[in-house]
This record gives structure tokens, C-alpha cells and sequence, in this order.
């Protein structure tokens, strides 16, 4: 088994390849050559009785791609792990897996983490640590013979409670992105809560003033006045389905909308910011709204001292600087 390379003379005149990933199998869209026609073939392949790579990387992926540790994961974890696991293939599909077990291999490793840290600490931290599960799964199943990635520390803090978005980021998004991504934001800003939550919020739970939730990961009770803006647009939507926010065909978003959100950022430009982090800027248009720090923090799930570390960051600190040198010009 192999790539099939199929010459096509066009109508125009000129001469154009074709690559499927076997004779009579699908094409491979991407450009050869690179790295996503390598990541495309090996995902095409991996089901297949004779599938490519036997012995390497790519085999003990499939094995973990088709065991509990993977197939139990939410939904939405998935989606992280399948970016991960996507670059994992497609730096390493042909690695053998003896060579995990040779010196070397954890500084290989970690090279390749440290290369991309240097522009996204957060998303190398996530490759790595995906990378140390599969290789976990490996070493349990006895596919490898030594673990090379044990006790590796993380290079980011993981903590983004006071990264929020500006608003010309804001604007920047609203702009750009799809109708149904934009009510995601709106949605998010005013009621700062998890994209996990948000995504599962029934209509059931708007009455026209309030938003009630329980949130899954604290088990909290929650109720959020709504602003206006948000009753805005609440009113204004077509009840398409039980969920409040839908995807472009007007159904609950099963998986997908993390790598909708990323494309829609990344198209206005916007890479270091992420969905999560509209939780601490809701603390901020909370507070410039009138909302006290306990207001703020039972309804968004932060501790008052988390949300008044986020808002005195962001807001107080800015508008002091602002009294500050209108006073100046009053003198």
C-alpha cells in the first residue's frame, strides 16, 4: 500500500497531480510536501488492516485513538487532544517505537515542546502533556519498553484568570467572525461564565431579566442579571433549539466549536487570547456597569478576591492614571 499519484491533463490545456491515499481510496487534499499532506494521509490510513507505520508512532496512536483513555474523554476535551494528536502524527508518525526507549529521545522531545513555546507556551503545554498520556498508554500496553516523559514540568503557569480581552480585540472579533460565534461572546461577556456552561445553557434557563445556571465545574448555583446588551440580543434570537447557542445550522454545538472559535480568531488576528479568558473580562465590564466585587464573584465563580485582583489589574489601575493627569491639566 502506498500514496497513488494520478496524472489529469485539465480542459485548459495544463497538467494537474492527484493523491489519493491508497489505489481507489480518498484524495489527500493538502499540498505535497508538507506537513498537513502527511498529517492528512496518516489520519486516512490509520483504519486500514495494512495501515502504514506499523512499529512506529503512527501505530501506538491508533491503539490509543481506539482504547477507553481516549474514546471516555468529554467531547470537548476531545477537541484539544485532536489538535495535539493531529501535530503529534505529523512531527513524529514515523518514529519507531524503539527508539523511545534509546537516550535521546526525551531531549527530542522536549525540543520540539521548547520550539513552539516560544510563540504559544499554552499549546506547547498541551502537546506535551497529550504526548505523555499516548506514551503512558504505551508503556502500560507494553508497546514501549521506558517512558521518557515522565515528571516533565509545564512552561506556562496555566493560570489566565487576569488575561482579558481589550476592547479593540473585541470589536476585531465581532467584526470578522460568524453570527453564531459573535452571540457565543456576547453571551460570554455578560454573563462570565465556562465555555462548557454556555454551550449547554437551555432557553429555559432566560426568564427576561435573569439567567440561572448551575455551573459544572464548581456545582455552583448561579444567577446573572441580565444587562442590556445581552437582553438585547437574547430577545432579538430565533429559538432554533432547546440550547441557546447553536452552530451555523442552528443545532447544539456537539464538538467543533473550539476549532471554529481559534479560526475566527486567528482570522481577526487575535492569537493570544481565548475563550476563557472572557471570564476576567467580564469582571471589568461587570465593575464599569456598577456591579459590586461580591456581585461580581457570585456570578461569575471567581473568589471577591480573585475578581477584585482582575478589576484593579485591568480597570481601577487604568482609570487611576487617567484622574491622575486630568488632574495635571486642571493645574
Amino acid at each position: 500500500m502506498g500514496i497513488h499519484k494520478v496524472r489529469k491533463k485539465l480542459a485548459d490545456g495544463s497538467v494537474r497531480f492527484y493523491y489519493y491515499a491508497w489505489r481507489g481510496g480518498p484524495r489527500i487534499d493538502a499540498e505535497p510536501h508538507t506537513d498537513a499532506f502527511v498529517s492528512e494521509y496518516v489520519r486516512l490510513t490509520r483504519d486500514r488492516a495494512d495501515a502504514p507505520y506499523q512499529g512506529c508512532m503512527a501505530e501506538l496512536v491508533r491503539a490509543y485513538l481506539d482504547s477507553p483513555a481516549y474514546l471516555n474523554l468529554k467531547p470537548s476535551t476531545r477537541e484539544g487532544y485532536d489538535l495535539a494528536i493531529k501535530a503529534i502524527e505529523t512531527e513524529y508518525y514515523d518514529m519507531p517505537l524503539t527508539a523511545l526507549a534509546e537516550h535521546g529521545a526525551r531531549s527530542d522531545f522536549l525540543q520540539w515542546r521548547d520550539g513552539i513555546a516560544k510563540t504559544h507556551p499554552r499549546k506547547a503545554d498541551l502537546y506535551m502533556a497529550v504526548l505523555r498520556r499516548i506514551l503512558s498508554y504505551g508503556y502500560d500496553r507494553e508497546f514501549i519498553a521506558r517512558h521518557p516523559l515522565e515528571r516533565v514540568e509545564k512552561i506556562s503557569d496555566g493560570s489566565r484568570r487576569d488575561v482579558i480581552w481589550s476592547d479593540s480585540e473585541i470589536k476585531r472579533f465581532m467584526d470578522t467572525a460568524s453570527q453564531p460565534l459573535c452571540e457565543a461572546m456576547t453571551l460570554a461577556l455578560w454573563t462570565g461564565q465556562r465555555q462548557g456552561d454556555l454551550l449547554r445553557l437551555t432557553w429555559s434557563a432566560y426568564d427576561g431579566r435573569v439567567i440561572a445556571l448551575k455551573q459544572e465545574k464548581t456545582g455552583k448555583q448561579v444567577r446573572i442579571k441580565v444587562s442590556a446588551d445581552l437582553k438585547a440580543m437574547l430577545d432579538r434570537m430565533e429559538q432554533k433549539a432547546v440550547t441557546i447557542l447553536t452552530n451555523q445550522r442552528g443545532r447544539p454545538w456537539k464538538s467543533g466549536f473550539k476549532s471554529s472559535w481559534r479560526k475566527a480568531a486567528a482570522k481577526a488576528g487575535i492569537n493570544d487570547r481565548t475563550f476563557h479568558d472572557l471570564r476576567g473580562t467580564f469582571c471589568t465590564w461587570a465593575y464599569r456597569e456598577g456591579a459590586s466585587f461580591k456581585e461580581i464573584a457570585e456570578a461569575s465563580g471567581h473568589s471577591e478576591i480573585e475578581a477584585e485582583t482582575i478589576i484593579r489589574k485591568h480597570y481601577l489601575v487604568a482609570e487611576a492614571v487617567i484622574e491622575r493627569i486630568e488632574g495635571r491639566t486642571k493645574l
